[in-house]
Formats: C-alpha cells, sequence, structure tokens
C-alpha cells in the first residue's frame, strides 16, 4: 500500500451523498448538500469537490488533492508545539527512582538543608 492509499484508509470515514449535482458557467461541478453536510465541508472535515469525509481536520483530500483555499498550506507551528515534539523525540533521561526511606535519609547529608532537632519543632504547653 502507498502512501497515498494509507492516507485514504486511514482518514475517510465515507463520502456525502449530495442532494443534487450541477454545473457552474465556468464548468465546475457543483455539489448540493445538506446543512450538517455543508458545516462539514466548511470546518475542514469533509472535501466540497469529491464530497470525501474525514474523521480529523484535513487541509488537503487525500481523495482528489483538493486544497481548502481558505486556509494557508504553510502555517507555521507554534514554537512550543515544535518543542514538545522535540522532546517526545529525544526524551530527557529522568533521575533515578529513590524509595522514599533513602529521600528522608539522604537529607541528612544535604548541605543545603538546614538540620532541626525534633525537640524544637514540637510546640511548647
Amino acid at each position: 500500500m502507498n502512501e497515498n492509499e494509507e492516507k485514504v484508509v486511514t482518514r475517510v470515514t465515507g463520502f456525502i451523498e449530495p442532494v443534487f449535482i450541477g454545473v457552474a458557467p465556468d464548468g465546475k461541478t457543483l455539489n448540493g448538500v445538506g446543512p450538517e453536510d455543508w458545516q462539514r465541508i466548511q470546518e475542514g472535515y469533509a472535501c466540497g469537490e469529491c464530497l470525501a469525509m474525514f474523521n480529523t481536520f484535513t487541509l488537503q483530500c487525500p481523495v482528489c488533492h483538493t486544497n481548502r483555499l481558505d486556509v494557508p498550506m504553510n502555517v507555521p507551528a507554534p514554537q512550543d508545539w515544535i518543542d514538545h515534539l522535540k522532546e517526545r523525540e529525544n526524551p530527557s533521561p529522568k533521575p533515578p527512582l529513590r524509595s522514599p526511606l533513602e529521600a528522608i535519609y539522604g537529607v541528612k547529608d544535604d548541605p543545603d538543608v538546614e538540620q532541626v532537632p525534633v525537640a524544637k519543632l514540637r510546640r511548647k504547653r
């Protein structure tokens, strides 16, 4: 299966059945659809040309390769999305897990942690 066939199989959920089909003066096909289907086309979940329905927002129809004209194809992704994807590809090493007792007793040797005797922490009555 080539890449285009794979896109069609994974993205296309079916096809809209038009209410009528006409021809515009310039020779383009006009597909008359219902309000729900029209909304689906406007929101990018269906193609207005071949009437393929998609399971996700799609800029270029994998069936007829029609591009949406209302959305620029080269919209740059926000930098935090790019950073997140890079981080997922190259995850930073995680610190080793320690048991709670190791964490408590390890504090005793840490010079940045002030050591306070328990007697000072108790309330005086």
